[in-house]
């Protein structure tokens, strides 16, 4: 499928098939395009959590506003962000450098510097949230070019799901995506996207 294709076809979905669990191996299957995003530094500060436990997906509905496709569609992938990704993958990214790049012990010290820079922490949260949006993106692509349906969601209290899924402090959750199989006989499409006026401008 052509990427205009994908992008033309893919719908936030609100009605799923309930049920449905994917398999391991599909949902590493839908990771293999996300591994192809940009990030800085190739950091890739990004993990993907697949939760298909009922009674886990109930305590995220519960402070997610109660929105029933997370319930229904049996697959929540939560994408959490490592704030501290500067200092945590900081080696495997020198070794990349060095090795694919070819810089010198100069430039490595460079970027050990700007990498373990002790930045204020809403600088390190906008970094990893611009990072993660960019896998984001691939994900629901990905997850559409396979056949499946997805339904990206920001609306859940980030302090309460940190505390339900025992997440380590620098770990941010950044976004909740829906994924599953588009319920049958029911169309998201009277819902279409939103025209957006004035896309660009020329400076």
């Amino acid at each position: 499928m052509e990427l205009c294709d994908v992008a033309n076809r893919r719908t936030s979905c609100h009605h799923f098939e309930t049920g449905f669990k994917i398999s391991i191996s599909e949902f590493e299957a839908i990771l293999q395009l996300v591994r192809k995003t940009p990030s800085g530094y190739n950091a890739q500060p990004w993990k993907f959590l697949l939760i298909q436990d009922e009674m886990l997906l109930q305590k995220v509905h519960e402070i997610a506003f109660k929105q029933d496709h997370i319930l229904e569609c049996g697959n929540l992938v939560v994408l959490l962000g490592d704030r501290e990704f500067g200092v945590h993958d900081c080696d495997r990214i020198l070794e990349e450098w060095k090795e694919i790049r070819g810089f010198s012990e100069e430039q490595l010290e460079a970027l050990k510097a700007s990498l373990m820079r002790d930045r204020p922490e809403w600088q390190k949260r906008e970094m990893v949230i611009r990072n993660c949006s960019l896998a984001a993106m691939s994900f629901l692509f990905s997850a559409t070019e396979k056949g499946y349906a997805t339904c990206p969601m920001m609306g859940f209290s980030q302090r309460k799901l940190k505390k339900i899924l025992s997440l380590e402090e620098h770990m941010i959750p950044i976004l909740l995506i829906c994924l599953g199989k588009q319920q049958d006989g029911v169309s998201d499409n009277p819902f279409p996207r939103k025209s957006v006026k004035e896309l660009y401008e020329v400076r």
